[in-house]
């Protein structure tokens, strides 16, 4: 299994993994669904290619992994910090090892890159693997929900979250219309 950044050729290939990993029907223009935010992502300055991944096993593109800039503030301050996901296996190679090479290689380039955290909203069983504990240690949260047991974050950096707190706010490309998460 290989692990690299995504290209623009890999884009259809990736659309068809996140479409077979979610399960759900694509519709041109569909803005609402994980295939909707990356393609918004990448058209946007919230694109980070070094954090846009994908595993290709025999030439063959079976997974992809992206992390975008994500805020936390205490109302206050503003803190800069990293969003993980969406985490995207093809259903045939999952419970392959496949998103675990992608969440560990997603890691090791954040941390090259000088980040200090990485805030994730998903399973905590899953990301807990990585190191990832409960938002709730740092007092970070979703809107205003300070005890969200999907939320959890880690630190790339000893102390990377040390004084921070406050709601986490994902890059536009995330939300809405309304201003709702996506």
């Amino acid at each position: 299994m290989i692990i690299r950044k995504e290209t623009k050729s890999d884009y259809e290939n990736v659309r068809e993994v996140i479409q077979s990993a979610f399960s759900k029907r694509l519709k041109p223009g569909d803005k609402f669904n994980e295939w909707g935010v990356v393609h918004a992502v990448r058209n946007s300055d919230s694109y980070i290619n070094e954090l846009s991944l994908v595993a290709e096993i025999n030439g063959r593109i079976v997974g992809h992994i992206m992390f975008t800039p994500l805020t936390i503030n205490d109302g206050i301050n503003t803190f800069d910090s990293l969003a993980l996901g969406p985490v995207s296996v093809k259903k045939d190679f999952q419970n392959q090892g496949v998103g675990t090479r992608l969440v560990n290689e997603g890691i090791l380039a954040a941390k090259k890159l000088g980040y200090q955290s990485i805030i994730v909203l998903g399973d905590y069983k899953y990301y807990s693997r990585f190191g990832f504990g409960p938002a709730s240690k740092w007092h970070i949260g979703l809107d205003g929900d300070f005890n969200c047991k999907y939320l959890s974050a880690l630190e790339l950096v000893e102390n990377g979250l040390k004084g921070i707190s406050g709601n986490i706010r994902y890059c536009p490309e995330f939300y809405n219309e309304k201003g709702e998460l996506i």
